[in-house]
């Protein structure tokens, strides 16, 4: 860390005068959430870590918080200052300013331990990591080599926040490695450690470190009221059609309520599959690269994806995806959606997206002979779920299954074609996606980002990816069963 980095912060310890470390914390989070409406987690550590000069310059949201809290002006009145380096001549990719592109910026210092903050989204509340800014050597065209000091995996072995590693070379590429991981492999082995050159640092490694760190720091915050709320709400699952409310989980953050009305939606299709024969149509309501992040890192998920393309052959499911939401997303949420769908068909499950705004609001469902609903993805509660429908809503899901046969921006014959179809619908390049996914297959995604939650997994992920690395050559119902 530079000298000026190290020096204790004593304006902020000074202006805090009368306030503990932890009374202050509560402020700047009943703040956030008055002038944001954005669930915050500062802690007393938090603000010890900012007194002590471990972060001279905490997220945007923070800084407004204690400006108002103590009265300050400006942010340098309350000793908060942002490290600036001179420009290269070659501008280098983002590495440190996540929350807004994967495009150029200021050079980082070797050496210096910065403050991060990954985006927040709709449900997301945004995540502040730590990264460690090293120099990397490259060892061929596949791995780098980074030479860890004692001060960095020390940092690193830190329980109470999450890190990252960011390596720069020679041509001012930037990668990225998961700081646990990373620490990891030093314990077993020590010397220059290897670092993939697939970890390149670009929209589609930015999207998964923004699904991954964002869902489960959520999951983790409510990991006991999680088991908790899911034994007190089981006696729903013994009817067949049933209705929870937020104000049955009111501590429960909105990524934790969205991943137990997920859940309780799967159990129950699964529970119902028998009801529905020939070639079901399953209808999802996830329309960004935020909701779908959904299928690539859930564990229940993931299963209840292997659990229901075991049932039927040639399954449909079918999206809505408004090109208005395509503008409002960040490539690497769109792209984030592109791995979702590519997971699917991954299943041997055909992906069918609409551009029709309108249907938008039409909830989840699966049409065979018989419906299933389950709806939990901006319900009015925490899901609604039932089996058969009136004869006017079950004419209503034929004809969109209708309307996604023929009319869907995904007709195409393969799932190649499909994806390509979709990709460029989402403004996502096919072949620089493809090559990225070339490049990460033979990798894995654990090293960049690795969840800690246990409801948490990277399978999702590394199988989307490994299927459009290998899509050619490759079954997706095979590759996704092994």
């Amino acid at each position: 860390m530079a000298e000026r980095e190290r020096q204790p912060n004593r304006l902020l310890r000074a202006a805090r005068a009368g306030l503990s470390q932890s009374a202050l914390a509560e402020q700047i989070n009943a703040e956030i959430y008055r002038s944001t409406g954005r669930v915050a987690a500062v802690t007393s550590k938090s603000v010890s870590d900012w007194e002590r000069g471990w972060y001279s310059w905490p997220s945007a949201d923070v800084r407004s918080a204690l400006r108002r809290i103590l009265g300050a002006a400006t942010d340098a009145e309350l000793g908060f200052f942002r490290q600036r380096v001179r420009r290269t001549e070659s501008r280098p990719r983002d590495v440190i300013s996540l929350r807004d592109s994967t495009a150029g910026r200021e050079s980082v210092q070797v050496g210096a331990i910065e403050a991060l903050q990954v985006p927040a989204g709709r449900s997301f509340a945004g995540v502040e990591v730590v990264a460690h800014h090293c120099t990397a050597e490259n060892a061929g065209t596949e791995w780098l080599v980074v030479e860890p000091g004692g001060d960095l995996v020390e940092s690193l072995r830190r329980l109470d926040r999450r890190s990252i590693v960011v390596a720069v070379d020679r041509e001012r590429n930037y990668y990225i490695s998961d700081g646990r991981r990373f620490a990891g492999r030093v314990d077993r082995r020590t010397g220059p450690q290897p670092l993939p050159s697939a970890n390149l640092i670009d929209d589609l490694t930015v999207g998964i470190i923004w699904a991954v760190t964002n869902t489960d720091t959520a999951l983790l915050a409510d990991d006991a009221q999680l088991e908790a709320s899911q034994a007190r709400l089981a006696h729903y699952e013994e009817r067949h059609t049933s209705e929870a409310t937020l104000s049955e989980v009111p501590n429960l953050n909105t990524v934790s309520g969205r991943w137990l009305g997920s859940r309780f939606c799967a159990r129950h299709v699964t529970r119902h599959l028998d009801r529905l024969t020939g070639t079901p149509l399953f209808w999802s309501r996830e329309q960004r690269g935020e909701d779908a992040a959904s299928w690539l890192i859930w564990t229940h998920k993931f299963e209840y994806l292997r659990s229901t393309s075991r049932w039927f052959v040639g399954m449909r499911r079918g999206f809505c995806v408004p090109e208005s939401e395509i503008a409002a997303s960040p490539r690497y949420e769109r792209v984030i959606l592109l791995l979702a769908m590519a997971l699917i068909e991954a299943f041997g499950i055909r992906v069918e997206v609409s551009a029709q705004p309108d249907l938008s609001d039409i909830e989840g469902f699966v049409l065979g002979d018989d419906v299933i609903v389950a709806d939990w993805l901006r319900a009015s509660g925490l899901w609604y779920v039932g089996v058969g429908a009136p004869p006017s809503r079950k004419a209503m899901y034929r004809e969109i299954a209708a309307h996604l046969a023929a009319e869907a921006v995904s007709t195409q014959s393969t799932p190649a074609a499909r994806l390509e179809a979709i990709a460029d619908y989402l403004n996502v390049p096919w072949q620089w996606f493809r090559r990225r996914c070339e490049e990460l297959a033979l990798a894995g995604v654990d090293d960049i980002a690795h969840p800690r939650s246990r409801l948490l997994s990277t399978r999702g992920l590394n199988t989307a990816v490994r299927y459009v690395a290998y899509i050619d050559s490759l079954e997706g119902d095979d590759l996704a069963r092994r």
